[in-house]
């Protein structure tokens, strides 16, 4: 019995003091994860300019809209990538980084019929900044990553030791479903919102650790299957060492729909110097390329036209889809709307648990310090 109690107190104290330093930091990651849920839609609140499409065609080269961004950002940047609307209605976006060792990102938003450039955010505007504090909290050059992915740690042990704190004796799990008689209603909720959200903020997190800590996650997953190399290695001679007449944008846009007939452009990268290769995403219709784990990923030597490396449903392995699913489960995607509701909730459970957490500590150490006072 006396083993018992020491144990059950040692997971008291780790499940506390986890909630107390790291869960502080949770907070940030789940608030700013469950903003990202609706990037688009707050967005356009709050930059109605950028969505006011005159339709929903891309009725211009992807090229043009490229050069078109390029001339609006007057040199200052230079545009590296272009994804196509996510949506009926929603502008082409191009993404660039701003000249010189460290510059920042920005996007600049064109109407899909005429090309027009509708606004330019600077610096990836508020949406940017949310994604940089979600993924490395704002601290990329100093292993923001890596602590995000120890957050992640944190939350995955509080959610499976407060599971394991809450679990009732024998013959009251029926009582402990709902809210308890006689307990604070910071401990209820506590309890209440700790039961039932334990699976969905678990599965966060350890979505989360795969996607912070990429190549340890890879280690992994190749213990127990075969892997594909990951894509940031794939590359080739370079243009002028083979001297071949380079493939423009809408060339390899054009090769990689005839390779997938039927699929949707999602998003192209430009090559990123003479080693550098188209990277283009195709998908499903109707299906965002971020949140999915079914989409194609062609790179096409910008010299040649040669599809270098392609990797879509029939020649991924099960540890490469493995992987791929950790993304979309951390946003939901394969329960539609409603998984991205629940996941948004979910991203704020942090919050709540470190407030009533704390309220529960210290409500605990005043009983603490009164019962010392009187046996004093």
């Amino acid at each position: 019995m006396g083993n018992a109690l020491s144990a059950r107190d040692l997971w008291v104290q780790v499940h506390l003091w986890l909630g107390l330093t790291l869960g502080v930091l949770g907070v940030v990651v789940g608030v700013t994860g469950s903003v990202l849920l609706f990037d688009r839609q707050i967005d356009g609140l709050l930059a109605p300019d950028r969505y006011r499409t005159s339709g929903a065609e891309v009725a211009r080269p992807y090229s043009d809209y490229v050069a078109r961004a390029g001339r609006a950002l007057e040199g200052l940047a230079r545009p590296f990538a272009v994804r196509a609307p996510e949506a009926a209605g929603e502008p082409v976006i191009v993404l660039a980084r701003a000249m010189g060792e460290g510059g920042g990102a920005s996007r600049v938003f064109l109407d899909p019929p005429t090309g027009r450039v509708l606004a330019i955010a600077r610096g990836g505007g508020f949406v940017g900044w949310v994604h940089n504090l979600h993924e490395n909290l704002a601290m990329r050059e100093l292993h923001g990553r890596e602590i995000v992915g120890a957050v992640g740690i944190a939350m995955l042990a509080s959610s499976l030791t407060g599971a394991w704190l809450w679990w009732p004796g024998r013959g009251r799990l029926a009582d402990s479903l709902g809210l308890r008689k006689g307990l604070p209603l910071s401990r209820n909720l506590h309890y209440l919102f700790g039961f039932y959200g334990v699976l969905v903020l678990g599965m966060l997190s350890f979505t989360g650790i795969f996607i912070a800590y990429t190549d340890a996650g890879r280690s992994v997953v190749s213990a127990f299957g075969a892997l594909t190399p990951p894509a940031r290695n794939v590359s080739v001679e370079g243009i002028v060492a083979r001297g071949g007449a380079p493939v423009s944008l809408d060339g390899a846009i054009a090769i990689a729909r005839a390779a997938y007939p039927g699929e949707n452009l999602w998003s192209v990268t430009l090559p990123g110097g003479p080693r550098g290769t188209y990277r283009i995403n195709l998908g499903e219709p109707g299906v965002e390329a971020p949140q999915s784990a079914r989409g194609i990923v062609l790179f096409i030597d910008p010299a040649t036209g040669f599809i270098v490396r392609r990797a879509d449903p029939a020649n991924r392995t099960k540890g490469d889809a493995f992987l791929a699913m950790q993304r979309a489960m951390h946003s939901g995607a394969p329960f539609g709307p409603i998984g991205r509701i629940v996941m948004c909730i979910a991203g704020l459970l942090p919050g709540l648990f470190v407030v009533t957490g704390s309220m529960m500590w210290l409500r605990n150490r005043r009983s603490r310090l009164v019962l010392s006072a009187r046996a004093a």
